[in-house]
């Protein structure tokens, strides 16, 4: 004992005792306070060793004073500051299940006036646990006579801090090499801050957000108008002027966006035969749609995302601009850019009400921020659901049961309303439990491809629930809705394994092969049109909203939108990918390659110089709209040019927190589904086949804000290299 007193009164064992205390002390926030979605062995021992590297770098600092005093001083100001952020982090948890960033801090009055105002509220008994550590070693230093810990007044020498703040460092190398073996590109796609955390530690999330931040404001900071000027001469000449034909057919209309889970284009039509020879449709009512008269469709029609994925396809959508060159642009930039995005354009110009649905957290891919961007009244997550036990599977909320549970809101809305419901059963890898399966799967050498069509025909089932749903309620008739696959589903890397089933040749599959397969499906279903279509135009999902304007009946020249009417006459088939690739009706640019779309055959050796120079303008053309959109979100240019009678967000108008009660009191509630049906619900009307329900018939218990008792869970689209690419 009399050693561990020594040891103890030495600066080295003091420092060490307090790395110790803070590192159990931040690995029992990890346990009790968040929902980090650990899973495995692995991850658990990275979440256990993930405090030690920033603890050990950060409490370092204290032994670079010489003075006794000043030494043990800096030691408590370190520790003070971390535990506070530590703290503030857990209070900031409980009310969103979100962490804190700079962002937040700096400059969201809303958040953090909301967690100031609460901060009792959210306090708890066992949260002197928390401060444990700091009061037991500050008291064993104040009363040096009672105390066995006594302060080393001996100097400690320079090369032993050093050596700390080294072995520090050792250590969350060991620690991101750990992480990346895992979670390849960890920091390239920070597309949840719950993965930074889980991986790499608090601390660490909150240097790497402070370091983001600085960033970014760098950037915004340099800019001004003049950067707008190219910006919006491009954006009149890009502009085309709407087909008289579709123009205001849907005016007045709810709109209602579907974003189909990593659903392509090859699986319109598509029939799996079984191991017996029998063939069977994947998606027959997806299918139905695409061909009805009331629908106009494209199958021509190509995803346009890069590392963002399924929030990259929300940028495109919802604002026809692209997402960044690397890593999520909702994720950098959706707590503070300015957008000119889909719910606010239709709020101000039409009065529309919206409300995005999402059976995931809303952390993920930082939804709760962006859409508040964005302008979305209401945003329903995972909180608004019950997505406890089977109810889901690692992604969120099943699909049936997410469209089961959402329209209990949707009847609340007031209408006209503008809506987005983001599924997620059809994910990578796709599994689907015994209780849901019943679809053939493949018969190839790769498990992921085997499973994807089952799971693309359970969405199918979901998607036609809703529908149903939608006819029995009246909503249908004054509705239209827009189905959208946001991205691939089978990547490069495991294309050739499908060639088989598509009638190609796998080992004649190439890059031209890869890049066909990025079509997913587009249709916009307006029910009572009599002039529906299959266009085989080449256009792709920054086309979206210029779309979806016109049919409303809305102007677009004074937005900066990258994409154009895809219904217009003057449409222009050149698609560019964040890759640089781009696609148009007759020619495919991969690379340095310029293929021909008919033949499949690489044709730049056969081009004259002058044939040459002509195609290879289009792709330069393509890439310079990619840089005019970076532009306008990097330096968050939308900022200095709004639209004549329109005015940006003010985030302060958008909390999701209290949304029922919004709802209850919203001034125009008067227009929506339930108080035109005279306060009778509709959700009697949804028929379902989820065998989840006929298991379990009870509604989930909700508090005053529709939350469900769903602590543990915490789904997230995990992917593997291959996914995550392109």
């Amino acid at each position: 004992m009399s050693k561990v007193k020594s040891l103890l009164s030495t600066r080295m064992g003091f420092f060490g005792l307090a790395s110790i205390l803070f590192w159990l002390k931040t690995y029992l926030v990890y346990q009790v306070e968040f929902n980090l979605g650990v899973s495995g062995a692995i991850q658990q021992f990275i979440l256990l060793i993930n405090p030690i590297a920033f603890t050990v770098i950060l409490f370092s600092i204290a032994l670079y004073f010489k003075k006794t005093k000043r030494a043990y001083i800096a030691l408590f100001v370190v520790m003070a500051i971390a535990s506070m952020i530590l703290y503030f982090n857990v209070m900031f948890y409980r009310e969103f299940s979100d962490f804190l960033t700079m962002n937040i801090l700096l400059g969201s009055n809303n958040v953090s006036g909301a967690v100031v105002s609460s901060t009792v509220a959210m306090m708890r008994p066992w949260d002197i646990f928390y401060w444990l550590d700091f009061i037991i070693l500050l008291t064993a230093i104040l009363y040096k006579k009672k105390s066995p810990i006594k302060m080393d007044s001996r100097p400690l020498r320079k090369r032993y801090a050093v050596a700390t703040t080294i072995l520090g460092v050792a250590l969350f190398a060991g620690n991101l090499a750990l992480a990346e073996s895992n979670r390849p590109q960890l920091l390239v796609r920070t597309f949840d801050r719950n993965y930074i955390v889980k991986y790499l530690g608090l601390n660490f999330f909150t240097a790497y957000d402070a370091f983001q931040t600085a960033q970014n404001n760098h950037v915004k900071a340099s800019a001004d108008e003049s950067n707008l000027v190219d910006i919006v001469d491009f954006a009149k000449e890009n502009d085309t002027a709407p087909n008289p034909e579709y123009f205001g057919e849907a005016k007045g209309r709810n709109v209602i966006v579907i974003a189909m889970e990593s659903v392509q284009q090859f699986l319109i039509d598509y029939e799996l035969e079984d191991e017996n020879g029998e063939k069977h449709e994947v998606m027959p009512f997806v299918n139905s749609l695409f061909h009805d008269e009331s629908s106009y469709s494209f199958d021509n029609f190509y995803h346009q995302v890069g590392q963002g994925k399924s929030s990259d396809a929300e940028i495109l959508g919802e604002n026809s601009l692209y997402g960044l060159p690397q890593g999520s642009a909702f994720q950098t930039l959706g707590s503070t850019n300015t957008f000119h995005a889909a719910p606010n354009i239709l709020q101000q110009e039409a009065g529309y009400t919206s409300a995005a649905f999402h059976g995931n957290v809303g952390s993920f891919w930082n939804r709760n921020d962006t859409y508040q961007q964005f302008g979305y009244d209401y945003f329903f997550d995972s909180a608004f659901y019950d997505v406890s036990g089977d109810n889901s599977l690692e992604y969120g909320l099943k699909d049936k049961l997410f469209f089961d549970e959402s329209v209990q809101y949707l009847e609340q809305l007031p209408q006209p309303f503008y809506t987005k419901f983001i599924t997620v059963t059809n994910h990578f890898p796709y599994p689907l439990d015994e209780q849901n399966a019943g679809f053939p799967t493949a018969n190839t050498d790769d498990e992921t491809i085997n499973q994807y069509f089952a799971t693309a025909n359970y969405a199918d089932q979901a998607i036609e629930e809703f529908f149903n749903y939608l006819k029995a309620s009246g909503l249908y008739d004054n509705s239209v809705i827009m189905l959208y696959g946001d991205h691939y589903g089978i990547s490069n890397m495991r294309n050739p394994h499908l060639a088989s089933l598509l009638g190609e040749d796998q080992d004649e599959w190439g890059d031209f092969q890869n890049t066909q397969m990025q079509k997913v499906p587009m249709i916009i279903h307006v029910p009572g049109a009599k002039n529906g279509q299959v266009s085989h135009k080449t256009s792709g999902q920054v086309d979206m909203l210029p779309t979806m304007m016109h049919l409303l009946g809305l102007e677009t020249k004074d937005y900066l939108f990258m994409g154009q009417d895809m219904l217009s006459e003057e449409h222009d088939d050149t698609i560019p990918f964040r890759n640089g690739n781009v696609i148009t009706d007759d020619y495919s640019f991969i690379g340095q390659s310029i293929y021909d779309n008919n033949t499949g055959e690489e044709i730049q050796d056969t081009l004259s110089e002058e044939e040459l120079a002509k195609l290879n303008q289009i792709q330069e053309d393509a890439r310079k709209e990619l840089g005019f959109s970076d532009d306008l979100m990097m330096m968050d240019l939308l900022r200095f040019y709004t639209p004549e009678s329109f005015s940006n967000v003010e985030r302060n108008d958008y909390i999701y927190s209290d949304q029922l009660k919004y709802l209850e009191n919203d001034p125009l509630r008067s227009k929506s589904l339930i108080e035109m049906n005279g306060g009778q619900s509709t959700t009697d009307l949804y028929k379902t086949d989820a065998p989840e329900l006929s298991n379990d018939t009870t509604e989930p218990a909700k508090d005053s804000e529709g939350n469900t008792d769903n602590k543990d869970q915490n789904s997230s689209e995990e992917m593997d290299t291959s996914e995550a690419t392109e």
